[in-house]
C-alpha cells in the first residue's frame, strides 16, 4: 500500500445490523423502549419515513422493520448518533415472521406499510409481505381503532390489497384511494415517485 493510500474495509452489514433473537416470543412492551402504544414501519428502506414520524409524533414509540439488513445499520446507527434510541428500535428481519411470534396482543396503535412486495414472478409469491396471514398477525397485535396505512405505486398490487383488507373481518377501510399522507412518515419511495410522476396509491384501513 502506498504512502496516503487507503483500504477501504467493507461493513460486515449482515453480521452488524440489529435483529431480533431467532427464536421464542419477543415482547415488544419490554424490548421497544419508551411507554405507550407502539407504530409499525415495515420496509422502511434508507429510513426516511422513521425520522419524518419521529419528527410528526414525537410522543411516539417505533418499532422499524426492513429485511435489508444494510438499510437497518445504517438507520439505527443515525437513530443512535440522533438521541432517538429512547424512544425507537430497528430490526433488520423480515417482519411477517417476527411480527408472529411477537406481543403483546393490542399494543400497536398504528402499522405503515411501504411499498411492499418488489417481486413481479407468480415464483415469488410466497415472498409477498401483504396477505391474509399478515393481516391476521396485524389483526391481533393492533388494538381497536389503530390505523393500517399502505401505500404503492403500483396500481394491480393496490387493488390486490384493497381486495384483501375488504375480505379481513379484523379491519375496514377508511378509504381506498387517500390522495395524500396524512401521517408525516414520508419514505425515500414516495419521494422518488413523486419526482419520477408516478401515481401513489394509499389505503387507509382501521382495526374494527
Amino acid at each position: 500500500m502506498t504512502e496516503g493510500s487507503r483500504t477501504e474495509i467493507p461493513v460486515p452489514y449482515a453480521t452488524m445490523a440489529p435483529r431480533p433473537a431467532e427464536e421464542g416470543p419477543l415482547d415488544l412492551d419490554a424490548l421497544v423502549p419508551g411507554e405507550g402504544p407502539i407504530e409499525l414501519d415495515i420496509g422502511f428502506g434508507r429510513g426516511m419515513s422513521v425520522f419524518r414520524r419521529a419528527q410528526t409524533a414525537p410522543d411516539a414509540r417505533m418499532l422499524a422493520l426492513e429485511i435489508k439488513a444494510k438499510w437497518s445499520f445504517k438507520v439505527a446507527e443515525r437513530v443512535k448518533r440522533l438521541g432517538l434510541d429512547d424512544r425507537i428500535l430497528v430490526w433488520a428481519c423480515d417482519a411477517r415472521e417476527t411480527l408472529a411470534r411477537s406481543g403483546p396482543d393490542g399494543l400497536v396503535s398504528r402499522a405503515f406499510v411501504h411499498f411492499p412486495d418488489p417481486w413481479w414472478k407468480k415464483r415469488h409469491t410466497k415472498r409477498r409481505v401483504l396477505g391474509d396471514d399478515f393481516l391476521v398477525t396485524l389483526a391481533r397485535l393492533m388494538r381497536p381503532g389503530g390505523d393500517l396505512f399502505v401505500q404503492t405505486d403500483v396500481e394491480d398490487r393496490h387493488a390486490l390489497y384493497v381486495e384483501f383488507v375488504n375480505a379481513s373481518p379484523d379491519f375496514e377501510i377508511v378509504n381506498a384511494e387517500i390522495d395524500h399522507n396524512p401521517f408525516g412518515s414520508v419514505s425515500n419511495r414516495e419521494i422518488r415517485a413523486e419526482e419520477d410522476g408516478l401515481p401513489i396509491h394509499r389505503l387507509l384501513a382501521r382495526r374494527r
